[in-house]
């Protein structure tokens, strides 16, 4: 059985020759830039380098999957708002939001063919033709549309809305959902095998049970009912009070943190009759870029002995994080299963 057939399979509830591993969010770190003498904006506009980037992560390390792109803020950029960046450092600077509230926010009629979109069309082309034969998944990223206004509006307003009238917000919503829609269609046109929707500003901290049921669940399930391949829902944080409005938005996939115990998530799964399958949840920080690779074997054990879907990480890879750790995954899965 290939990577590519057990990692669907994996997605659908099916028989695999043994739990896969990949990273639903994109990765790309200081370490792969440096490898691949390029800079973090030819990463992100330059079809040949990203697509050259993100196959070097599937080279270097293992994972089963390629996931473009390789910037979390792109979709940003076709709405004109550039993430600035400090010098020595991908995290971005995001000093001032472009918009003022949710009704400000103006959607440009051509969003698919702007920005980072067009790179990643002929990023994804050269990868079909280096690794179809290889029969490796490549994979789609989506913006979650509350996470995509939070993006562009401040979110300390964005909190303030929540707890009073959140008529504007739920009109903004409607309006970004519209977006990934497009771009579930994009990424579907151009062959992926899977797509990640992230929407890490939808964790509970910001984002209480009931509103999530009222405000976000009905936007992701929109999202989980367009798409004609398997697609996983990615939510950072502890989630643990959400984990049934999650398991329930009809994704094939829940990718969870290191705060969820892979037990409770299966628990919840089970009590609702969900088949969603979990995938995570390696810590990013403790483990992926604290520890050396050994510790990262060791988690990753207590992951598959918990019976984890999918393994991977708990969330994007911080961008320090050392190349043989993430690969440590991969060879832990494997000393695993022999």
């Amino acid at each position: 059985m290939d990577i590519k057939e057990n990692l669907l399979n994996a997605l659908n509830g099916c028989e695999v020759e043994k739990t896969p591993v990949t990273a639903f969010p994109s990765v790309l770190t200081t370490e792969v830039l440096s490898n691949a003498h390029a800079s973090f904006d030819e990463a992100i506009h330059n079809p040949e380098i990203m697509a050259s980037i993100a196959g070097s992560v599937y080279e270097q390390t293992g994972l089963e999957g390629i996931t473009i792109p390789l910037d979390m803020w792109f979709e940003s950029e076709s709405m004109g708002h550039f993430m600035e960046r400090n010098e020595g450092s991908l995290t971005p600077i995001i000093t001032e939001a472009p918009f003022k509230s949710p009704e400000d926010i103006e959607i440009p009629d051509d969003f698919t063919q702007t920005g980072q979109f067009p790179a990643i069309e002929k990023a994804a082309k050269i990868l079909h033709e280096k690794y179809d034969d290889k029969n490796v998944p490549i994979i789609g990223e989506v913006t979650g549309a509350f996470t995509m206004l939070t993006d562009l509006v401040d979110l300390g307003t964005i909190i303030k809305m929540l707890n009073s009238d959140y008529i504007e917000i739920d009109d903004a919503l409607d309006e970004l959902n519209k977006i990934s829609l497009e771009e579930i269609e994009f990424y579907q046109d151009i062959g992926v095998d899977c797509i990640v929707v992230n929407d890490p500003s939808s964790t509970a901290k910001i984002i209480r049970p009931q509103l999530f049921e009222d405000l976000v669940g009905p936007f992701l399930e929109e999202l989980s009912d367009a798409m004609d391949v398997p697609g996983v829902l990615h939510i950072c944080g502890d989630t643990n009070s959400n984990l049934e409005n999650m398991l329930s938005c009809g994704f094939e996939g829940l990718s969870i943190s290191q705060e969820v115990d892979i037990d409770y998530a299966r628990q919840i799964r089970h009590e609702i009759g969900s088949d969603t399958v979990i995938c995570g949840n390696l810590a990013i920080g403790e483990t992926l870029l604290m520890k050396n690779s050994q510790g990262v074997k060791e988690d990753s054990f207590k992951c598959l002995d918990k019976k984890v879907d999918i393994l991977g990480p708990s969330c994007n890879i911080a961008y320090e994080t050392p190349l043989s750790n993430i690969r440590a995954m991969v060879e832990a899965r494997d000393e695993y299963f022999k």
